[in-house]
């Protein structure tokens, strides 16, 4: 991967499609983020947002699917043509790079091997889905100039675009690919539902529940859902995956009513603690959330970094009530004595690391040899992979159900954990010897003469007990109230993704319905291969009585 570039502000914001024309420019570093206004900073994201692709700005990784400089780079991109000159200038200066690194060229959506892999992916999930009796979205006819002049399909095609179907190689393209893949999540949520239901006798139950939830949504239709989903009738069955969407929709919706009820609360409580902060603000877009995010993030940070310095301040002077109120110490307490007590307490503590040290090395040095071991078989199962994939394959498999191997690889696991529990104590004890050098060195720092009174002593030291005791709980309070105000600008950002999810699925929705009306009506004789689209004429809206709030 490139070194991210650091640019000023000023550059950033004079940003135009040129200067990012090289496929690399994936990273971003902006000098002196930290220190940018929340202005600033939503200007800088607003400018770099685009795609799926990350953009590194100091400390916060960014991705939106909202194009903007990148998009209009990509349509430049697919309206030049390739000038010979400039891509043997280009070979030059790979050729001329230091880095060992081959550089893979970029992603091109128009490479004739690319349209005809993608073809070749759509034209076998259009099978299965059909196969299956799932109902394509749009006519496998139209081809991929469906999307050039999508028509009546745009909304459609936007919606199964926007869905994330899992796979790493997926394109734009894949339409028909993401329908089997929710289909197939249908079909599984199907036999789930079946194994449950009829195991338990209580399968009326669940016809009941599908039947009530269309009346919610006042959809019309009998639907009569059999034991063996494979006897049913094409139209109960799409009615039975209607219903399948139809739950993902009230899922959404009560996600919005619990995000609405907890941020009234949050609010609240934030009104309460005596912060004024989103006031007026009903919801929050990406590029002003995240600038806000980073802002409560570094807020957060700070009184998390108080409240810590305070707890430790706190058991400090817990630590010097202890040894004033020790019985070791008379009811005259002389300099040279109490600077002692707390010299034994480091002493004691390094002794205590030594001991946890010699105890770590010797947990390495075990687990040393299982270690190289293991390394060495993954190394050499690289290069049989390597040289025959298939035959390494073969050769690899019988050698780790081994009995040798099995509990060689179980030692290992146990060596390792053996290490790790060690280096943890070694740093918890680490931690310990900070904490009594800060006691040795505050009691030297005591300035009570050569003798002091217990009672007095003991009075500084409860003194300082109360007062560290109100500094900590005062930084907890802070560092809530800062958590408090991230969690309210994370619901108001919430709320919009929410919307828009249910806005998109009812898209989704309404084409269902439409497609259950063709089965029902068999006027349509649409056959197995070709899928209707929603009406434009007739929208099918009022089918859903779950209103976006």
């Amino acid at each position: 991967m490139p070194r991210p570039r650091t640019y000023s502000i000023d550059e950033v914001l004079n940003f135009t499609v040129k200067d990012i024309q090289g496929p690399n420019f994936v990273d971003v570093k902006i000098k002196g983020w930290l220190k940018l206004t929340s202005e600033q900073r939503e200007q800088c994201i607003v400018k770099l947002r685009y795609g799926s692709t990350l953009v590194h700005i100091r400390t916060a990784w960014f991705a939106n699917r909202t194009r903007d400089l990148v998009r209009q780079r990509d349509e430049v991109a697919q309206s030049t043509a390739v000038d010979a000159s400039e891509l043997e200038d280009r070979l030059n200066r790979v050729e001329r790079s230091r880095s060992c690194t081959p550089i893979l060229p970029p992603y091109d959506p128009n490479d004739p091997e690319e349209i005809e892999n993608d073809l070749r992916v759509e034209r076998e999930a259009h099978e299965a889905l059909v196969d299956d009796n799932g109902r394509p979205c749009y006519p496998i006819e139209l081809g991929f100039e469906v999307f050039n002049n999508p028509g009546q399909y745009k909304d459609l095609l936007e919606y199964w675009q926007a869905w994330e179907s899992g796979a790493e190689d997926d394109t734009e393209r894949w339409i028909f690919f993401r329908q089997l893949e929710r289909w197939k999540k249908f079909r599984q949520f199907q036999q789930k539902n079946r194994r449950y239901f009829v195991f338990h006798s209580r399968f009326p139950e669940f016809q009941q529940q599908v039947l009530e939830r269309r009346r919610r949504h006042g959809l019309g239709g009998d639907i009569q859902l059999l034991e063996e989903q494979d006897k049913q009738s094409k139209l109960d069955e799409w009615m039975e995956y209607q219903d399948y969407e139809l739950r993902t929709y009230e899922r959404l919706a009560k996600d919005l009513e619990e995000t609405q009820a907890r941020l009234a609360s949050r609010r609240k409580l934030l009104k309460e603690a005596g912060i004024s902060a989103f006031e007026g603000i009903q919801e929050l877009e990406f590029a002003r959330y995240y600038s806000l995010a980073i802002e409560c993030s570094g807020e957060k940070g700070k009184a998390e970094k108080k409240e810590k310095l305070a707890q430790r301040k706190l058991r400090l002077a817990e630590k010097r009530l202890e040894a004033a109120e020790s019985d070791n110490l008379g009811e005259s307490v002389e300099r040279a004595t109490w600077v002692r007590l707390f010299l034994k307490e480091v002493e004691a503590t390094r002794r205590r690391l030594d001991e946890l040290q010699r105890v770590a090395e010797n947990a390495k040095r075990e687990l040393e040899p299982y270690r190289r071991w293991f390394q060495a078989r993954r190394i050499e199962w690289a290069e049989k992979r390597k040289e025959d994939p298939e035959e390494g394959e073969r050769m690899i498999t019988p050698e780790c159900d081994s009995t040798e191997f099995q509990d060689q690889f179980k030692k290992r696991g146990e060596l390792e954990n053996k290490a790790h529990e060690a280096s943890m104590k070694c740093y918890n004890a680490e931690e310990e010897v900070k904490f009594a050098e800060k006691g040795y060195n505050a009691a030297r720092l005591d300035n009570f003469g050569e003798t002091v009174e217990r009672a007095a002593l003991i009075k500084v030291a409860q003194e300082e007990v109360r007062s560290a005791q109100i500094q900590f709980e005062q930084a907890r309070e802070w560092r809530e109230k800062m958590e408090l105000k991230e969690k309210v600008a994370s619901a108001l950002s919430w709320i919009p993704l929410t919307r828009g999810k249910m806005k998109r699925h009812n898209i989704l929705l309404e084409w269902i319905e439409q497609q259950r009306r063709e089965i029902a009506s068999g006027l349509a004789n649409i056959s197995r291969k070709r899928g209707g689209a929603v009406s434009q004429t007739e929208p099918l809206r009022k089918c859903f009585k779950v209103t976006l709030q």
